[in-house]
């Protein structure tokens, strides 16, 4: 007893070692020994199906094969009506959601966990409470593999010394879930640590996007973008701590928001993650966040005003880190500024106030605990400290690891000097609402990078693995540099998080590349409702671009009748594991195909375990990579599971 004492104490030493932010998370979820050796995507999703047959074997009678995908493309709402009606059989609709993710995954590769046992349970027990007035009765859901435990699943972080943990119980945020009729089907493919804006790491290997399958459909929710994009589930669950909702919302071509800080149940009302999902339907996506909203914090919604058209409307064309933004990313806001005119909107183009690169530096602070939390799970298994050979090895990303080191000589005022920048954020953009209630952007400065984009370039990657020997000054230096690759391609998403404020992104442009950008909507803490007033405006006026849609009205009837024309290319083949080979080269905390995109958006994202338990937990506050990134320990439920 005392030795576990001891060592959750350590873990909270180990959080706090730089002045580790605030953000009180409930998170970790249980965990059970990990496996010694990591293994590559494509045995985790072979042992993941494994546990997914069970319990299923009648799938095959139930519902004709050549029927897949017969439900794809609707709503949620849609779907659970017809289930109330009679009219879709509930486990008919479960069954086809299984099959398109057999034929669709070796492809996109994002599902990483299935168990059609537990989901046909889940539906006995939907169908005995005969609750029908559930909004989303009976409707098929992927979860994110982080952030989000479910009891049972799987809870490794991506980190593959960490595979075999399993979560010992369920996330309010996933119970709430359930509670509305979802019927949970398994977990979407993520990052490490969710650290970076693509969807790539050393123990699932990459996603692709059903855009194109050379390309990332960004990160860290990609598997939940991809899924929804793709047509397997109309909406699945990502949490976003840098813009980890709306880049791949941007990138695969669905609707991602960001909700107010704190106002989904079981997140911390401190800038940090936020829980939330990838849609494609504004009215699923208004329903959810009726559907999840904290009692407590229901109240600083805002209401809509009389007239939409009162609202004034600031718009930006500039990366607010001095980076490139594409003309693609330029011609999608600048198509959204004259829609929004035709609407009777008063919109003006005005940068917002905030200093880009001081809130990136201050950001990148935030991820100092990823790095701490990262190397305490390490020595909990090797009984030693992380080093450079084990990022060769590929047990740990480069990022990862010099975020540890880093964390070790940050000075006891970091987490002050981190405060302080949240809130003059705050105040700056406050002020600016006051001028101008929304703020549009592009959500990404480019389309969706290659998989064989790395997340870090080769020679950031090996000045990280020197970063031990440099003063904490450099360290941070070294690690913004190395992360600018990618934060280029994605250098708008991070304001709302540190901000608190909402933020959305509609899927309104397709370039001629074929290829989709998202535009985005930020506005005032608590303004969530108006800015999907502004989406249902866009989606009302079809302003709104999704795949099924492109195929069938851009590419001839043959390519549109098959996803894998669009996307012939050498990597789409080959297997998360042969992708992660590369890992140093690619770099980042994926590792190899990572994206260039990858890392910037990648410690953007910390949404590592940031979760709920309402037991009475030791509550780590962690600040990382970008947002906060919270990790709470089950002290109590892991001493009860010993």
């Amino acid at each position: 007893m005392n030795h576990h004492r001891r060592k959750w104490s350590t873990l909270a030493a180990a959080i706090l070692l730089a002045g580790n932010l605030s953000i009180a998370v409930p998170a970790f979820a249980d965990q059970l020994p990990a496996s010694n050796q990591p293994t590559s995507s494509q045995t985790a999703q072979a042992t993941a199906r494994q546990s997914g047959q069970q319990g299923n074997a009648d799938q095959s009678q139930t519902t004709n094969p050549a029927e897949t995908g017969r439900f794809a493309n609707q709503s949620a709402g849609a779907l659970a009506q017809q289930v109330r009606d009679g009219k879709i059989n509930d486990q008919d609709l479960i069954n086809d959601t299984y099959r398109q993710i057999d034929q669709q995954n070796h492809q996109l590769n994002n599902v990483i966990y299935t168990n059609p046992a537990d989901a046909n349970q889940q539906l006995q027990d939907l169908q005995k409470a005969g609750q029908k007035e559930q909004p989303f009765y009976g409707v098929p859901l992927l979860i994110k593999g982080i952030g989000q435990p479910y009891k049972g699943y799987p809870n490794t972080n991506g980190l593959p010394y960490e595979q075999g943990v399993q979560s010992h119980y369920t996330k309010n945020f996933v119970q709430r879930l359930k509670d509305l009729g979802f019927i949970i089907l398994g977990q979407t493919n993520y990052p490490e640590l969710g650290l970076i804006n693509i969807t790539n790491s050393n123990l699932y290997g990459p996603a692709h996007n059903p855009w194109s399958l050379d390309r990332n459909p960004g990160g860290s929710s990609g598997g939940a973008a991809a899924s929804v994009a793709a047509g397997i589930v109309p909406i699945a669950t990502g949490n976003d701590a840098g813009g980890s909702l709306r880049i791949p919302a941007s990138w695969s071509g669905v609707i991602g928001l960001k909700p107010t800080q704190g106002l989904i149940i079981g997140d911390s009302t401190t800038p940090s993650v936020v829980n939330f999902a990838e849609t494609r339907d504004i009215n699923d996506t208004v329903t959810l966040l009726k559907g999840l909203l904290n009692p407590q914090q229901a109240g600083t919604l805002k209401s809509l005003p009389q007239d939409l058209r009162s609202l004034r409307i600031a718009y930006s064309l500039v990366s607010p880190v001095g980076t490139p933004v594409s003309q693609d990313a330029r011609a999608a806001v600048l198509n959204a500024v004259q829609f929004l005119r035709t609407q009777g909107f008063n919109v003006v183009e005005q940068d917002s106030p905030v200093d880009g690169v001081k809130l990136m530096q201050n950001y990148y602070l935030g991820a100092l605990s990823d790095g701490s939390v990262a190397n305490f799970l390490f020595q909990q298994k090797y009984h030693r400290n992380l080093t450079a050979e084990d990022v060769k090895a590929g047990l740990v990303s480069p990022m990862t690891y010099a975020l540890y080191e880093a964390s070790r000589k940050a000075p006891k005022n970091v987490r002050q000097q981190y405060q302080d920048g949240l809130a003059t954020v705050h105040q700056q953009m406050a002020a600016f609402h006051q001028q101008y209630p929304i703020y549009l952007t592009p959500t990404t400065a480019t389309a969706a990078p290659l998989n064989s984009d790395p997340a870090f370039m080769p020679a950031d990657v090996a000045k990280l693995l020197q970063i031990k020997d440099l003063n904490f000054k450099d360290q941070m230096n070294l690690i913004y540099a190395a992360w600018l690759h990618g934060l280029s391609k994605t250098p708008f998403t991070q304001l709302a998080n540190v901000a608190g404020e909402p933020a959305l992104s509609l899927p309104t442009y397709v370039s001629a590349a074929g290829l989709p950008l998202g535009i985005q909507l930020e506005g005032a803490p608590g303004s969530d409702l108006v800015l999907l007033a502004l989406g249902k405006l866009f989606e009302d006026h079809q302003q709104f671009h999704f795949l099924n849609d492109y195929r069938a009205q851009v590419l001839p009837p043959k390519q549109a009748a098959n996803p894998q024309a669009t996307a012939p290319t050498k990597e789409a083949g080959a297997t998360g594991g042969q992708l992660a080979n590369n890992r140093m080269v690619a770099g980042s905390q994926l590792a190899s195909t990572g994206s260039h995109k990858t890392r910037e958006v990648s410690a953007l994202q910390p949404e590592l375990p940031q979760t709920g338990s309402q037991h009475s937990t030791i509550l780590v506050v962690l600040g990382t990579g970008s947002l906060l990134t919270l990790l709470a320990v089950d002290a109590e439920a892991r001493h009860k599971q010993r």
